[in-house]
């Protein structure tokens, strides 16, 4: 954009520095064009035809579209810069729906260990009551010998141990 507006002017400024050439199209219809103070409509110059009010006239008018145009390419580079502006908000907006997309994704991952930390804690739990009341029953019954009975306490044992370590684990993703 900012290369365009810099073309547009050298080209505008060797235009003028060349000899400017302006039409006027007056409010009856006819074409002059302007080069320097001559006159000239159909590629005729009518320089010394016209009278003073009306080379006055076609020269306000030009004067008037002159200034129109001005205003409307400074209204256009006021629409430019507004446009970047919007582009740099529009993208920036952008980045920080990335980052708030990041930030959802790092908590929904970090929900989803907690819940598979508290389910591993769960499981972990509900094996050693297994387990705890399993050893009880076979133990009221008589049918453990000291051996079993002591491997069941070491199983019991690591499945407290695995208990514990979950749970601190649990505790640690709060």
């Amino acid at each position: 954009m900012k290369f365009k507006t810099i073309l547009s002017l050298i080209i505008i400024s060797a235009l003028f520095a060349c000899g400017t050439t302006n039409r006027v199209i007056t409010d009856d219809g006819k074409v002059y064009e302007i080069k320097g103070d001559e006159f000239f409509n159909n590629d005729k110059n009518v320089t010394e035809q016209l009278s003073s009010d009306e080379k006055k006239a076609i020269k306000e008018d030009l004067q008037e579209r002159l200034k129109a145009e001005k205003k409307a390419e400074e209204h256009q580079e006021k629409l430019e810069d507004k446009q970047k502006e919007l582009e740099k908000i529009q993208e920036e907006a952008q980045q920080k729906q990335k980052e708030l997309e990041k930030q959802q994704e790092q908590l929904e991952e970090k929900l989803k260990e907690r819940e598979d930390a508290r389910k591993e804690f769960l499981k972990a739990k509900d094996k050693l009551k297994e387990k705890r009341e399993r050893f009880q029953e076979l133990e009221n019954k008589g049918k453990l010998s000291p051996n079993d009975i002591e491997k069941w306490q070491k199983r019991i044992e690591k499945l407290e141990e695995d208990v514990e370590e979950l749970e601190k684990k649990l505790n640690r993703l709060d």
